[in-house]
């Protein structure tokens, strides 16, 4: 069974020289990436998502989403919600048409047919706006540079040093060269009108599919590095890659990252993504003297355990 293959790096620096568009290594392929704050996060679309911190934990409408049917009737409550929020505050929604609405409003099993799979496209948009708003879908964000998937990764890290159990963020990249060939999984691009952060940070998506077949199927959280035609018949060892940092290095990171044009303000255009760009800049301030602490620490460590120096 494929897995991700793993390339760990110890320096901001060195990372970043890795991932660089003007590196060799990805001349030949077609991959997009995906930041994370932890190197232990799984590739799992929000909505599908279970455990204490995952959304609408605790509620019974999520925890009788047992089913693959029950959890395809959830993401569509959720959805429901968001764009009839949208109607009450005058917001138009790319995609969002009348019969759309009357759909999820009494024809809700129309989504789920044996000839399509769900999620359909006419309701990519719609899942991408509400996606960049923070409301859970099924869709998974990636981006087509490199250094914003490296941004994600370092912004949304908390932090906090812990010598001994040495966390590390992630950086993943996905090789979607062969991906018309998919069934479970889609590469999902919505057009750049659709949300200006997605066009500012090169968005684009995958999605796991649910066929008519399975919705009697006990539920179990999707997990991209779970599926296995993405590895391709050879189960090629570069199909994906998980590339990690330490944790201490993550403010280091995103200095770097800001240094080359990539922050909140580039990334988020408005008044909101340049306020984000003011608390990236504070958390750097904290951020490397911790580092700077951390590997004191760590190199101090080392000099106590290395049995050569005693």
């Amino acid at each position: 069974m494929a897995s991700p293959t793993e390339i760990p790096f110890e320096t901001a620096e060195d990372l970043l020289n890795f991932v660089s568009p003007l590196n060799p290594f990805w001349d030949a392929e077609q991959y997009i990436f995906r930041g994370q704050p932890s190197d232990k996060y799984k590739l799992t679309p929000s909505i599908c998502r279970r455990g204490e911190d995952s959304f609408g934990y605790g509620s019974p409408r999520k925890a009788f989403a047992d089913t693959v049917s029950r959890q395809v009737h959830y993401e569509l409550e959720v959805i429901s919600r968001f764009l009839n929020g949208c109607d009450r505050s005058g917001l138009v929604v790319p995609g969002y048409t009348q019969e759309i609405k009357r759909q999820l409003a009494h024809e809700r099993a129309s989504f789920l047919t044996a000839s399509r799979s769900w999620p359909l496209p006419e309701m990519y948009a719609i899942m991408a706006v509400a996606q960049h708003y923070d409301v859970p879908t099924r869709l998974l964000d990636w981006t087509e540079r490199s250094f914003v998937a490296c941004y994600f990764a370092a912004s949304s890290a908390k932090f906090e040093v812990d010598s001994q159990g040495m966390p590390r963020i992630a950086i993943w990249a996905l090789d979607t060269m062969h991906s018309k060939d998919w069934q479970t999984v889609s590469i999902i691009r919505t057009p750049g009108g659709t949300s200006r952060n997605q066009a500012a940070q090169s968005g684009l998506f995958t999605t796991h599919n649910v066929r008519e077949s399975s919705l009697t199927d006990y539920y179990q959280p999707e997990a991209l590095e779970d599926v296995q035609e993405i590895y391709g018949v050879g189960n090629t060892a570069s199909s994906l890659l998980k590339i990690t940092l330490p944790l201490f290095e993550a403010p280091v990171l995103l200095l770097l990252c800001s240094k080359l044009g990539v922050d909140g303000s580039t990334l988020f255009p408005g008044y909101h993504g340049v306020a984000k760009s003011v608390r990236d800049w504070a958390n750097i301030e904290v951020g490397v003297k911790m580092s700077r602490s951390a590997l004191d620490q760590a190199n101090a460590d080392s000099y106590d355990n290395d049995p050569d120096f005693h």
